[in-house]
């Protein structure tokens, strides 16, 4: 049966703006000590933006780690500038998440889904919204994006959404759970 780790110690082997490694050592079931390399990056929101029913908007991206163009919701890393508790911190970060990369402002926002996004190496936990009833933003309420940050803005059908799930060129996995959730959400619906 599996049995607790007990943490033994940690040292922090790098620290930048977006996220840390902490090389963490623990004690096993068995009394042997194991490393645990863990990425600190903290919570981080994704958003789903309806223009209605069939369509939402996507951004289109560079992602050097992956060395492709990557089709995502818009998303981010809670930050200093997301205030209260990590609930609230997280709806801050959705509402400035749409405003920053798409340029809207959501009438309703509902989270969807709370979950890890990769636990055998991470901390990072993402809140998944549907955003709904959007407000254009124009040039005096618009947020700097983040610096080197460079995307398409594209509004997608639900029908072009499945066409690329169905082709396997729907990659990103916050985005395909954000796919996942539209269809019941359509289904719900009666589409």
């Amino acid at each position: 049966m599996v049995e607790k780790e007990t943490f033994v110690s940690n040292d922090i082997k790098y620290e930048g703006p977006i996220f840390k490694i902490d090389s963490r050592r623990v004690k096993l079931f068995d009394g042997s000590i194991a490393q645990r390399d863990v990425v600190d990056r903290g919570p981080a929101v994704g958003i789903l933006p309806l223009v209605d029913e069939d369509h939402a908007v996507f951004v289109k991206q560079w992602r050097e780690p992956v060395q492709d163009f990557v089709l995502e919701i818009p998303a981010g890393k809670v930050d200093a500038r997301d205030h209260g508790d990590v609930k609230t911190a997280c709806r801050e970060a959705a509402v400035r998440e749409l405003n920053e990369e798409i340029r809207v402002h959501p009438g309703k926002l509902e989270e969807f889904a709370d979950g890890f996004e990769a636990v055998g190496f991470t901390d990072s936990k993402i809140a998944l919204y549907v955003a709904t009833d959007l407000n254009h933003l124009d040039g005096t309420d618009q947020l700097p994006r983040d610096e080197g940050e460079y995307l398409d803005i594209l509004t997608v059908s639900y029908d072009e959404m499945t066409a690329l799930y169905e082709t396997g060129k729907l990659n990103d996995l916050k985005t395909l759970a954000a796919y996942f959730h539209w269809t019941i959400r359509r289904m719900k619906n009666g589409q």
